[in-house]
């Protein structure tokens, strides 16, 4: 016999245990019980021997004299080996004690005597003769006056042994109905489990790809009624099944390059015998003004079946009832038939012998064409979604199938002036191909003169920003120079000539001409004067002349930074950035000033950089202008701020950003902006971004526009690589 396993092992196991847990609860139960009813028995004995002795011990109360109790006392111990002992005992502690040896008079203590004068047993050790007995108290009263007591010990041999043989036989009887029901619960689990078994084999096999695999089980239960859902389940599978290697079969079939017929004949056998009807017929339907129009293409019916009486090709399409099936399949929709449920009049028109059938539109190139019959002869039948769609599949391989044959025809006809239209269109490929070179050929040499217009618009641009700034300097030059040469023209120099040659007329004699004359008592007060006058004078001039000085310092220092960039055109050298930009700023200062904009610099501590200097200044100066032209044209209520900021972006990357609170930009331009032509400003040429952005792209970086929208401000970032000059040789500026 083989152990059970899985399921069968665990319904064993239960059973058992169920067994067995009422076994133990029996046993729990019954021993208990049964050695109760022998204690009962020995009470019963112990009650009886004392009963006995209370009528002597009554006559012994009376004279006193106990000889008559001891010797009824000896006859009952001698009478009966279980019984051990006998006590008769007074209530002030008097006591005659009698075992089966010898008898004695003795003092015993309140254990003998207890209070409560109720019968009482227990099994135990009694100190006074040392053993295990039965030891039974029994109250004695004489007269209505409360004596003493009888106490009785019973020898517990033949209880221990009655107590031992229950426990033996009981053990016994449970090991019995413990194996028995083990057996009971292996058979009856194998019993319960054999469907199940049978199923597992069924779904097994189901699995491994018998689809003809069947569950044979007849336990009138839920696993019968399973096996048969299983089967039943089965049995659609199969079917199904049957049906995709139709579907199958016919697309192997329509994508051959055999004979149309002979293949939508082999298709509809293989379809109709695997959906289990007993005809198959395709239909071309066509509408015209007249009406219907059904041509019969091909028809299958099966073995046995009578193929002259009418089918669907002599079916009244054009009556009323027929009309919604005409627009559904119209529409794309499978339509499904039940002669028996249907109207009268309709069901005088379909073939009598028909019990369902299901109509398949076929399309072809999107356009209905006609139709697929399946027809049952044996029963109505529902016909599922899975049969639904593998007849759909069939009906769309033919219309494909026969759109295919459409094209074939056209390319057949077209096969004779295929090759002269290719030489054609070969020809024309030509000339546009050349058309296309010639093309590339004036579009790469426009990008290079863009890139060259780039280059000098950008420097044209530097300089004009030189000129503008060295313009507004030299303006300040000007007026310094005309407020020193106005200051010279009215100095009065003239009248210290004439009081000089006043002196001199009376030099013979000047110290009396100073203190005698009248005019030259006024000579001295008058010099006094002159002298204040002529410092104040030269102070004025002094501070105009530095003035002047500085003005001209810093149109040396503009254009000593432009030509520092204009002289290393097209060079790669290490450079600091924030120092460029602080150049930048520079070069554009007095435009800002004017238009009261505030530039913060925030900049990040960066190593040097390789990079082309002047295509740097081009990118910032445009930046900033652009963001100084933003400004202009806010409201003068608003704080006009310009943020320049340099920032590291990870080992190898840096940025460049330039943030102003102009008029800000519009989402559609973020991007539009660096499009050459594409301009904002009115006087614009929208040339300025689209270089910046060819040359970041040349230096191998980018640059991005951000706003968020309208009157919030705009920000421009420039990121480039961080690079050595060594590692920047062999560039193409």
């Amino acid at each position: 016999m083989h152990m059970p396993k899985g399921i069968t092992l665990r319904i064993t196991l239960l059973g058992w245990l169920v067994t067995l847990v009422t076994l133990a609860v029996f046993v729990m139960v019954i021993v208990p019980e049964q050695k109760r009813e022998f204690e009962l028995g020995l009470e019963s004995k112990a009650r009886g021997v004392a009963v006995s002795i209370r009528g002597v011990a009554a006559g012994a109360a009376v004279s006193e004299d106990y000889s008559s109790v001891v010797d009824q006392a000896m006859q009952v111990l001698s009478g009966d080996t279980a019984i051990d002992y006998v006590v008769v005992t007074k209530n002030d502690g008097f006591s005659i004690v009698v075992d089966r040896s010898t008898w004695k008079i003795d003092k015993l203590n309140e254990t003998w005597r207890p209070a409560a004068r109720t019968p009482t047993s227990s099994i135990g050790i009694v100190p006074l003769f040392g053993r295990r007995v039965f030891q039974y108290a029994f109250p004695f009263d004489y007269s209505g006056i409360q004596w003493g007591w009888i106490h009785v010990g019973l020898s517990l041999e033949a209880y221990d042994q009655s107590v031992r043989r229950t426990y033996t036989r009981t053990a016994g009887l449970a090991i019995l109905c413990g194996c028995l029901s083990l057996l009971i619960s292996l058979v009856y689990a194998a019993r319960l489990v054999r469907p199940i078994q049978i199923l597992h084999s069924a779904v097994e096999q189901v699995a491994q790809g018998d689809l003809r695999a069947r569950a044979d089980v007849r336990s009138r239960d839920e696993i019968q009624r399973l096996a048969e859902a299983f089967n039943d389940m089965a049995r659609t599978i199969l079917a199904r099944n049957q049906i995709l290697d139709s579907v199958s079969f016919a697309a192997k079939e329509f994508l051959s390059d055999g004979d149309g017929d002979t293949i939508i004949g082999k298709v509809l056998e293989r379809v109709g015998q695997a959906a289990g009807t007993n005809r198959a017929c395709v239909l071309k339907i066509s509408s015209l003004e007249e009406g219907i129009q059904v041509a019969l293409q091909r028809e299958w019916v099966a073995p046995g079946e009578d193929a002259n009486l009418k089918g669907w090709a002599c079916f009244n399409w054009s009556g009323e009832p027929a009309s919604g099936w005409i627009e559904s399949l119209q529409a794309g929709n499978i339509v499904t038939v039940i002669p028996a449920g249907a109207a009268e009049l309709l069901s005088e028109d379909i073939e009598a012998r028909i019990c369902s059938a299901i109509l398949v539109p076929v399309i072809v190139t999107g356009q209905w064409w006609g139709v697929v019959c399946i027809d049952d002869f044996s029963q109505p039948r529902e016909w599922g979604e899975a049969e639904k769609d593998s007849l759909r599949a069939v009906a769309d391989m033919l219309g494909a199938s026969i759109a295919r044959h459409r094209v074939r025809t056209a390319l057949i006809d077209a096969k004779q002036t295929l090759e002269q239209r290719v030489i054609e269109r070969t020809k024309e490929l030509q000339e546009q191909i050349a058309a296309k070179d010639r093309a590339h050929s004036e579009l790469a040499a426009a990008q290079q003169r863009l890139i060259e217009l780039s280059r000098e618009a950008g420097m044209a641009e530097i300089a004009t920003g030189v000129l503008h700034n060295v313009g507004n300097v030299l303006n300040s030059v000007n007026v310094s120079t005309s407020l020193v040469a106005g200051k010279i023209r009215e100095s009065r120099v003239d009248n210290l000539v004439s009081l000089v040659g006043m002196l001199e007329q009376h030099s013979s004699d000047v110290s009396g001409f100073l203190t005698n004359d009248p005019k030259g008592q006024r000579v001295l007060p008058y010099l006094v004067k002159l002298g204040g006058h002529f410092k104040s004078e030269r102070d004025g001039i002094l501070q105009e002349l530095e003035m002047l000085s500085s003005h001209v310092g810093h149109i040396k220092q503009i254009v000593a930074t432009q030509q520092s960039y204009a002289k290393v055109s097209g060079l790669v050298e290490n450079i600091k950035i924030p120092e460029m930009m602080d150049d930048a700023i520079r070069i554009l200062d007095p435009g800002f000033a004017r238009h009261g904009i505030t530039v913060v610099r925030d900049f990040e501590t960066l190593p040097e950089i390789a990079v082309v200097k002047h295509k740097i200044l081009q990118i910032l100066l445009n930046l900033l202008r652009n963001a100084k032209q933003a400004l202009k044209e806010v409201d003068g209520t608003t704080e006009k701020t310009i943020r320049v900021c340099v920032r590291r972006k990870g080992e190898r990357r840096m940025s460049l950003s330039v943030q102003d609170n102009g008029v800000g930009l519009p989402a559609e331009n973020l991007t539009r902006i660096f499009g050459h032509g594409f301009t904002t400003k009115a006087n614009g040429h929208g040339f300025g971004l689209h270089s910046c952005a060819l040359a970041a792209s040349e230096m191998g970086g980018s640059l991005r526009a951000e706003s968020d929208g309208p009157g919030k401000g705009a920000t421009f970032t420039l990121e480039l690589p961080m690079k050595l000059a060594e590692d920047m040789k062999g560039v193409v500026t």
